[in-house]
């Protein structure tokens, strides 16, 4: 019986998923860009081939976008993180113990006798996802989770799975792989392995182990060890709850008033509680802070921050969102322009085993938390802010630019695809 590591990987995800709801995009290029239309962050395999960089700032790349006829998506992360639920539940019907490393990546320990039948399995997975979903990805197997990454390096430009699973195999492989490209390498860390001569990743599984552990850390011993196909790191099924929640937005234009910005922090804050009652946590200091342009001319940079702790840690969307009005306050500026608000919660324990204060009022917070549970049903069941608290305001006229958004076709009603026969 031998363990196996398999690394499945969503192809151009951003661009999939706006692909699954307009066919004609399929083998065309297509870009999806960032926060205020920003920059590029992710590219379809045509957009790559007409010479989009990642990263590129749109404006940059505003020729080779007309004259290549690139459809151009601004970011739809609720249909993104949608989308990724729907592959993740595959994954997880399959197999047991599955590691949700990132929005579009998971990471599957298998046990097998026949890497033959192992491979039918994944591709027959990789055929289930694409028809269910109509996400498209790529499965490297091998006996590490390093060599897994390196695998679907291969498995994306061969048939969607590439198995890396003989010893023998390794040395080819490695070879073809730039140091910097190996998972935890990175760039200060690869300047440093090329002044000793390591430039692919089969120079660094030869690397001495001692000396590694001095010249690096226990990581770069640890990645050497499953270059080498000695597994040093599991498959961590389980979900770590977050330390600290941070909602962290620009605005679309620059904000002015203490009114449009007691909006937006009430906005974020209600993001920001969802995100903490749903790994059941509770915080117990909340710390909000105002930036302006760091890259104006007009006016020097100011970063404004105060933080403030609780009496008793609290997920209540409406005694945080009123905390972190009166911080607004107290460090708000007449006159300066802002451009991005922060919010962070920290000191964050379990919702079930919280300490309670000698001034709680045991039933008002009863009360709260089945109010907190209506609230985050409803919105779930009907889509987001189909209930709010009134400060969060209506308009938005504050919000990040997204001109080119696409439909949220499968999280609202009112957005739902139709079809004509």
């Amino acid at each position: 019986m031998g363990r196996f590591v398999a690394l499945i990987d969503c192809n151009n995800f951003y661009a999939s998923c706006e692909r699954v709801f307009d066919p004609s995009l399929k083998q065309k290029p297509v870009v999806v860009l960032s926060n205020n239309d920003g920059c590029v962050i992710a590219r379809s395999t045509e957009a790559k081939m007409v010479g989009i960089k990642m990263g590129e700032p749109f404006f940059k790349c505003k020729d080779i976008i007309k004259k290549e006829s690139v459809k151009v998506f601004s970011s739809n992360y609720t249909l993104y993180a949608d989308m990724s639920n729907r592959v993740m539940n595959i994954i997880k019907e399959n197999f047991q113990n599955v590691e949700i490393y990132s929005i579009d990546e998971a990471f599957v320990s298998i046990e097998t006798r026949s890497t033959e039948n192992l491979y039918k399995e994944l591709i027959a997975l990789r055929n289930k996802i694409l028809k269910w979903t109509g996400i498209p990805v790529s499965i490297g197997v091998s006996t590490t989770k390093t060599l897994a990454k390196l695998a679907g390096r291969k498995a994306k430009k061969k048939l969607g799975v590439y198995c890396l699973c003989e010893p023998n195999d390794f040395p080819d492989a490695l070879r073809e792989v730039p140091v910097g490209s190996v998972w935890g390498v990175g760039r200060r860390l690869e300047k440093k392995l090329f002044l000793k001569g390591l430039s692919n990743a089969y120079q660094l599984s030869l690397f001495d182990k001692k000396k590694a552990r001095t010249f690096g850390s226990v990581n770069l011993v640890r990645t050497i060890l499953e270059l080498n196909g000695v597994s040093c790191l599991d498959i961590d099924s389980v979900i770590e709850k977050k330390r600290q929640i941070t909602t962290s937005r620009a605005f679309g234009s620059p904000i002015y008033s203490l009114d449009l910005l007691q909006e937006a922090v009430s906005v974020y804050i209600s993001r920001a509680a969802e995100k903490l009652r749903l790994q059941d946590s509770s915080c117990s200091t909340i710390t909000v802070a105002l930036s302006t342009n760091r890259f104006s001319q007009k006016e020097p940079y100011k970063f404004l921050f105060r933080t403030q702790s609780l009496i008793s840690s609290t997920d209540s969307t409406s005694k945080l969102i009123s905390v972190g009005k009166k911080i607004l306050e107290s460090i708000f500026k007449e006159g300066l322009s802002y451009k991005k608000a922060h919010i962070f919660l920290s000191g964050l324990e379990s919702s079930i085993s919280k300490q309670y204060s000698l001034e709680d009022d045991i039933s008002s917070i009863d009360k709260e938390t089945n109010l907190m549970s209506v609230l985050d049903k409803l919105n779930l069941f009907y889509g987001r802010d189909t209930l709010k608290y009134a400060s969060a305001g209506i308009s938005h006229d504050w919000l990040m630019k997204r001109e080119r958004k696409s439909k949220s076709y499968t999280t609202n009603w009112n957005e739902i695809l139709t079809i004509q026969l």
